[in-house]
């Protein structure tokens, strides 16, 4: 049994006669009308926390449904996380092969301008040693 037949299952109100007087040879007129002044004070109580379980009752299972929206919306957000997370792990590796590339270009980029370099400084002294030798 769940909770919403438990709930279901309850009595809406509380069936009291608080209209039939009280019929005791012990009682006098006054203890009698006491006591039915302090029944119905009971009973009208009684359905006021009856009515205020009703409100209670409607607000827990609104919190359950709002409850059930958060936990879909959470699963639906899984599937989101688990693509930003792929997507984020191969970023990283494409920039740490990025980097690698990089420094490798700059290497090659060095050896270049050394070679370049010898080039030009041995082309200049040949320039020099020719003109050197014509005069």
């Amino acid at each position: 049994m769940n909770f919403t037949d438990a709930v279901s299952a309850r009595p809406s109100n509380i069936d009291i006669d608080h209209t039939s007087p009280v019929k005791d040879d012990s009682f006098s007129p006054e203890e009698a009308q006491m006591f039915e002044q302090e029944n119905a004070e009971l009973f009208n109580e009684l359905n006021s926390l009856v009515s205020e379980v009703s409100q209670i009752e409607g607000k827990v299972l609104e919190i359950a449904k709002l409850q059930e929206i958060f936990a879909e919306k959470v699963l639906e957000q899984e599937t989101d996380i688990d693509s930003i997370e792929q997507t984020t792990v191969g970023t990283t590796e494409n920039i740490t092969k990025g980097n690698e590339e990089i420094r490798e270009a700059i290497k090659n980029s060095a050896g270049f301008r050394v070679w370049i370099l010898f080039f030009l400084i041995t082309c200049t002294l040949s320039l020099l040693f020719l003109d050197w030798y014509n005069t």
